[in-house]
């Protein structure tokens, strides 16, 4: 057995949690005053903090598959994120890895093979409904034939029989253009190579299927066969003997044990939730699952067919959701399981020497977010596939920012997926003194430790218990979710704070009563979103967490590519610790709804009523939130609050309030430029009146002196901003907040939960939560119970937009139903000119030194 351990001090030898406490002796350094570079690496806008170790070649984001060659100086590395797709060669062998080949496909997604003499490359095509597959040779790549005519249960043959203009299409075309013809729900995943069976075994997410396709090439390519498994499989590998096939379903927390002739299923395996990548032990038949919402890896028997140990990832023992371990690989000398902890940012290493006793032994710190991970055939280098890159950027004007295939461009700022990138990452496995300085690294770049979960110090006596379950004199929460703005866009003219006047949009006249809120109570200007777009940016915002579904699944359906598509119940999207109203249950705290995962549904008698969309808030959601006056008219936001104040009145008079409130505030979103359609600036004003009118009242009302009003955006996607993409506009309104006061403490999303939390005397629901700063800066434990006045709307809430409006043909197009289905980046570049003019100046491009040793190195 290795003697590679790591001293007790910084990890327990127990697989129950890797480490007990953060090290004594590494103690954390002052975190500088806002995101950005650190004198050793960079400070996340989520308070995360980066010192990825090895060299680095940037890549597009989220590269879910390394695949090193035999040669262990190439490897091959796929990306599936928001960017190009590209499958890339890179020569890891010199002083810096360097791209020596590369091909870009429209869409692509996990599942990435070469065949025994490397010849050939097989990678699953996602929504393209194919798998693409390519010539390899002498490190080059080149599209080529394969078994990518097997779309969804027909062959490309059966197509052109039934409809003959189907002959001139590419694959894609059909699948797009024919999808009664096709199977409209196939995205291709996972695959693997039987070549002793000359087969190829492919799955399909969306049509829970799985094909062997035959890899011989004959003039009449045979049908595949095709066997409906069920779930939604991510992962397919084979047993050593050939005969067996290990399936992960990704959404039904069990592996499928499949029969490799018959692809029927044989056995079902209960693993932990979420259970995405496989790896094979290369001696014994173990079998490893990676489980990405249990902080945790499954070690299957193959023999006995069951779970015979369970490794967890995390960092500590009692660590909830927020590991997401989601990319595995075995050292081919069977001694050695590294793990990628995405949301930690780290790779967990583990000695498998002895079965049923495995051992912890330390942690490699990486880039944000990695996604894969993996050896050289020799052993002796570690490949890290990085899924957000090496840093967070800002996002005022880039020139050379462009979208291909868009008639749109040059935009005014970058979007913020265009901001995001990826990284491999290339690192000798460190010995046993490296991975001890590695390990303590990590640590010091984790806010989180399990003594969080219970309480969190303050320097100063706030109204906000610094334990949970302690008593606060706020009584009532009442939490505001509006619709992806920056800090920038609308506070950027304050000159208190740390603004770009000349990135506001939407300035004093439009939004004098959030102005008026931020300069009367506290002004946040070093708060940033945990999510991205609105498909994350809700999860972060009422359940401190994102699953690996949803931290995959945005790049591609943001990007007008076809995404996965969920089950009926949300395995894929639910976060495993459930919402802030699921914690509110678990704790006996009375809450209500209003919009935020609502959906509008039929009352029975010809109208429409507000309803849930995740189980926790049926019964608990307001069924007249979010319900237009008169078909085909807009809800706005004034209209929601006024419902919103008549059932805080009942509440009131019958002492039944609701401890917790959350509500959806969303017009500040706007409907783009679509003729007829509210303007941006008037949509905006309506957002800020609705939201003055809303402090008013409450303010003015019997239970104010007991009240705490908190407002965010759920992301910052539709806005530029000088200091980064995920700065956004937040408001913390009580009695109890300091007056008059700039707080620049740095927070995210998660820090007002948690501040919530503490409030309530609710649990944290991750690691995210319980490791956040709370709000105490923005606190005191004097209240101040001045009743707020709302300012009147200063433009017209009613002005319309007219044909000549800027973008007013292509926001015709848009669907506005709800704020995920929006193209953002085609909005944003016409809000820009709707709302700063069509000629206006852009603002001037700002550049960071990038704090990494070959960052720059990919051309």
């Amino acid at each position: 057995m290795r003697s590679l351990l790591v001293p007790l001090a910084l990890l327990a030898a127990v697989t129950a949690g890797v480490a007990q406490d953060k090290p004594k002796d590494t103690p954390k350094a002052d975190a500088p005053k806002f995101a950005g570079p650190t004198k050793d690496g960079f400070l996340l806008p989520n308070g995360w903090h980066l010192t990825p170790v090895g060299k680095h070649a940037v890549t597009t984001d989220l590269p879910l598959n390394v695949l090193p060659l035999k040669d262990n100086k190439h490897v091959l590395v796929a990306t599936s994120g928001w960017n190009t797709h590209d499958l890339s060669v890179i020569d890891v062998s010199g002083p810096e890895p360097k791209e020596v080949s590369k091909v870009t496909v429209k869409q692509s997604w996990y599942g990435l093979e070469v065949n025994a003499d490397e010849s050939k490359v097989y990678w699953a095509g996602g929504g393209h409904g194919a798998v693409h597959t390519f010539d390899l040779k002498d490190g080059k790549l080149t599209a080529t034939d394969g078994p990518s005519t097997e779309i969804g249960k027909m062959s490309l043959e059966d197509i052109i029989k039934q409809n003959p203009e189907a002959a001139k299409m590419t694959p894609e075309d059909i699948v797009r253009l024919l999808p009664g013809l096709t199977d409209a729900k196939t995205f291709k995943s996972g695959l693997t190579l039987n070549e002793k069976k000359g087969l190829m075994y492919s799955l399909d997410i969306n049509a829970g299927s799985i094909s062997a396709v035959s890899l011989k090439k004959t003039a009449r390519p045979a049908a595949p066969l095709t066997e409906v498994i069920g779930g939604r499989p991510y992962d397919v590998a084979v047993d050593p003997r050939g005969t067996l096939l290990y399936v992960t379903d990704w959404a039904g927390k069990q592996v499928l044990v499949l029969d490799a002739d018959t692809l029927k299923v044989q056995k079902k395996i209960a693993v932990g939730e979420h259970p995405n990548q496989l790896a094979f032990h290369p001696k014994d038949g173990r079998l490893f699952v990676a489980n990405a919402s249990s902080n945790s890896v499954s070690v299957i028997d193959t023999k006995q067919g069951t779970v015979v140990e369970t490794l967890y990832t995390s960092l500590f023992p009692k660590a909830p959701a927020g590991s997401t371990p989601c990319g595995l690989v075995v050292s081919p000398n069977g001694e050695t399981l590294y793990v990628a902890n995405a949301d930690n940012n780290c790779v967990a290493v583990f000695d498998i020497t002895v079965v049923r006793k495995t051992a912890p032994i330390g942690f490699i710190p990486t880039g944000w977010y990695p996604t894969s991970v993996a050896l050289t055939p020799d052993g002796k280098n570690l490949l890290i596939g990085v899924g957000k890159g090496l840093q967070s950027k800002a996002n005022p004007i880039d020139e050379d920012k462009k979208r291909e295939g868009t008639s749109y461009q040059p935009r005014n700022y970058p979007y913020i997926g265009s901001t995001m990138s990826g990284a491999l990452t290339v690192l000798p496995v460190p010995d046993e003194k490296q991975l001890k300085e590695f390990t303590a690294k990590v640590y010091t770049n984790c806010p989180y430790s399990d003594d969080l979960l219970k309480a969190t110090p303050s320097k100063v006596p706030t109204a906000i218990p610094t334990k949970v379950g302690d008593a606060s004199p706020i009584k009532y929460v009442i939490y505001v979710i509006k619709e992806n703005r920056t800090y920038d866009q609308v506070f950027g003219d304050l000159k208190q704070g740390n603004g770009d006047a000349s990135l506001c949009m939407f300035p004093r006249k439009v939004t004098p009563n959030h102005h008026k809120l931020a300069e009367e109570f506290v002004l946040l200007d070093n708060l940033y979103c945990n999510g991205q777009v609105s498909r994350d940016g809700h999860p972060w915002s009422t359940a401190a967490y994102h699953t690996d579904y949803i931290a995959r699944d945005w790049h591609l359906t943001y990007s007008r590519r076809k995404g996965v598509d969920d089950t009926d119940e949300g395995d894929l999207s639910n976060p495993p610790n459930g919402y802030l109203w699921d914690a509110c249950k678990r704790a006996g705290v009375s809450y209500r709804n209003y919009g935020e995962y609502g959906k509008r549904v039929s009352d029975g008698r010809g109208g429409l009523k507000m309803d849930a969309r995740v189980p926790g808030l049926v019964g608990h959601m307001c069924p007249d939130y979010g319900i237009p006056k008169e078909a085909g008219v807009r809800v706005r936001d004034t209209d929601n609050v006024e419902v919103f104040i008549k059932e805080y009145d009942e509440f009131a008079k019958a002492k039944k309030m609701p401890k917790f409130i959350c509500m959806s505030l969303g017009e500040d979103h706007t409907d783009g430029t679509r003729v007829g359609a509210y303007t941006p600036q008037a949509c905006v004003a309506s957002n800020d009146l609705a939201l003055g009118k809303l402090v008013e009242h409450v303010s003015n009302g019997p239970l104010w002196k007991e009240t705490a009003i908190f407002v965010i955006e759920d992301d910052a996607q539709n806005g530029p901003d000088h200091v980064d993409a995920h700065r956004t506009v937040g408001l913390v309104i009580s009695p109890y907040t300091k007056k008059k006061h700039v707080d620049s403490t740095q927070y995210a999303t998660v820090s007002m939960i948690r501040t919530m939390e503490l409030i309530l005397g609710l649990e944290p629901l991750s690691q995210y939560d319980a490791a956040a700063r709370p709000m105490f800066e923005s606190f005191t434990d004097k209240a101040d119970a001045t009743a707020y006045k709302h300012t009147p709307a200063e433009i017209d809430l009613t002005a319309k937009n007219g044909r000549t409006a800027y973008g007013a043909d292509r926001s015709a197009k848009m669907d506005f139903s709800e704020y995920d289905k929006i193209d953002d980046f085609e909005l944003n570049e016409i809000l820009w000119h709707a709302v700063m003019g069509k000629d206006a100046p852009e603002p001037p491009a700002v550049r960071r030194a990038i704090a990494f040793r070959a960052v720059n190195t990919r051309k």
